[in-house]
């Protein structure tokens, strides 16, 4: 008896291990077909495409792109070319890293290269239809072409520029002038203090509001509702955003398209209020900043309400983080780099005598100006172009052979690697502003849509090129340079005691921002000689 129920355990062991392994056989089988259809599948597609590293199913490449997309990119460069193919998810994307590469995609071809990506949130903060997102950087279609044609038109005229904007930035520039040399010299993190600087100048000429030293830290004040506003848009902006490129994982979203449509309903609430009481005050005649400018053309150019808040609010949304990540850096840069420094400051007090610096001086101050340049050649705090879309085939030709970018593709243009590759610059990794005063590079300048169509000159994008350049980068060119000249001006920039260097760590978001960090600025009182023109602002 026992011997036969020793038996039959035996037998029924065996036959759950037979049954076992011929599971596991099937499901290995499965795997191994799924792989080897993986696997020739994404080689058959990529028989036209150009050369990259090979995805993983259903993430792609996204585990090759943390922590620093950019620099991870520019590996990819270095191995395969500067034309590349990587997977986000299962999105296919383009990726352009040569001014060659660009010239035949965003010049020669401009006219296929206007159409972007939308995320899932964008589609919903941007109220977008089937012609994009109800801005400027976003949209689509005519909607776009009205869009940006207002933006340039009104924001930025030389007229605007001159007479309205430039004596708001130089109001500003020395308000901030003035809190920083109240701190003595002591250690400080410069991020607050440059933040603020940008936050008042672009709601000073969009919405006509400011916010002076004490309102930043009073609860429940105008200052305090906006940047609440801001930071949650940006923060449930950021949320599950892999979920665009990889559709299972939406079902992780728990409630996430509820919660962000009640916060887009909670800045539009915020934003149409503002509108409303720019209606009321609103003279036809004398606006008194871009907000009043779009109402005054509401009319003529049939725009909705809706559509007048989400173009001034782009104002915004651009102009802030990507200026003060700029100047960020540059304090960051002089800090580490004294001898750079002096320099630059030599050659303003010799231009200016101790008074303040005016955009006028900028063809005098070659220097200055150069190494504002190089910081955004070096730092670039959009190291990558907004995404594009294609919407049909597209052929461009590398390295002598002929690709094709397919219909339907995302294409990012990798300025971070043409910024840092030696095929085109001398030592792309050092600091060194000379470059943009004498020899080769000396005539290349911060441009946009107007940016030359050699690739010389398209190797240099900080603000991008073609159509869908950046609208605003008049006015970011008159608004860095007079900060980043009035920094070099009024302070002598220094690590904190018993500190030689400033890590330079980067912060991937919005913008690529450096590390906190703190340093000290010693006023320069024997340079500027003359009162500080802040316009009685605190």
């Amino acid at each position: 008896m026992a011997d036969s129920l020793a038996l039959s355990g035996r037998q029924a062991f065996e036959t759950l291990f037979l049954q076992g392994w011929r599971s596991l056989r099937f499901g290995l089988g499965l795997l191994g077909a799924y792989t080897a259809t993986h696997v020739l599948g994404v080689l058959w597609s990529r028989r036209y495409l150009p050369p990259g590293p090979f995805p993983l199913p259903i993430i792609g490449n996204f585990h090759q792109l943390k922590p620093l997309p950019h620099r991870a990119l520019q590996e990819f460069h270095r191995q395969y070319g500067p034309l590349i193919t990587i997977y986000m998810g299962s999105r296919l994307t383009v990726v352009l890293g040569s001014p060659e590469v660009v010239k035949q995609t965003h010049k020669d071809q401009g006219d296929r290269f206007t159409h972007r990506v939308l995320t899932d949130f964008a589609r919903i903060s941007l109220h977008a239809d089937e012609e994009g997102g109800k801005n400027v950087a976003l949209a689509g279609g005519k909607y776009w072409i009205k869009a940006r044609r207002i933006f340039v038109q009104e924001l930025m005229s030389k007229k605007f520029i001159t007479t309205h904007a430039v004596p708001k930035i130089e109001e500003e520039n020395w308000s901030t002038v003035d809190a920083i040399r109240e701190l003595g010299g002591k250690p400080f993190d410069p991020h607050f203090y440059l933040q603020r600087l940008s936050l008042n100048i672009v709601f000073r000429l969009t919405y006509s509001l400011r916010f002076g030293r004490d309102e930043i830290t009073q609860e429940n004040s105008k200052f305090q509702e906006l940047m609440g506003v801001i930071n949650t848009v940006v923060k449930i902006g950021g949320t599950n955003v892999m979920a665009n490129y990889i559709p299972i994982l939406k079902i992780f979203n728990f409630g996430l398209k509820r919660r962000q449509i009640e916060t887009v309903a909670k800045r539009d609430k915020v934003l149409f209020q503002m509108l409303e009481e720019h209606k009321r005050d609103l003279n036809l005649a004398k606006p008194r900043d871009f907000l009043d400018v779009l109402l005054t053309r509401q009319k003529a150019e049939g725009l909705s309400d809706r559509e007048v808040m989400l173009i001034a609010w782009e104002c915004i949304t651009a102009g802030t983080d990507t200026t003060s990540a700029t100047m960020h850096w540059m304090t960051l840069l002089l800090t580490n780099h004294p001898e750079i420094q002096r320099k630059a400051q030599e050659e303003i007090d010799r231009v200016t005598g101790g008074r303040p610096v005016m955009l006028d001086d900028q063809p005098k101050l070659r220097y200055t100006d150069a190494v504002i340049k190089e910081t955004m050649r070096l730092q670039p705090v959009v190291p990558m172009m907004v995404p594009y879309r294609t919407v049909e085939n597209i052929y461009v030709t590398s390295e002598g052979c002929q690709y094709c970018i397919p219909r339907d593709s995302q294409v990012l243009v990798n300025g971070f690697n043409m910024q840092r590759d030696p095929k085109n610059w001398r030592d792309p990794d050092t600091f060194d502003p000379e470059r943009f005063v004498t020899g080769p590079d000396s005539d290349i300048e911060i441009r946009g849509s107007d940016a030359a169509s050699d690739p010389h000159h398209l190797k240099f994008l900080p603000l991008g090129t073609g159509r869908r350049a950046c609208a605003g980068y008049a006015l970011a060119k008159a608004e860095l340079f007079l900060q980043g000249a009035t920094l070099m001006q009024s302070f002598e920039w220094k690590p904190p005691p018993g500190v030689s260097k400033i890590p330079m760590g980067e912060s991937f978001g919005i913008a690529v921002s450096p590390n906190h960090f703190e340093v000290c600025a010693r006023y320069r009182s024997e340079a500027v000689t003359a009162p500080l023109q802040t316009g009685g602002l605190r």
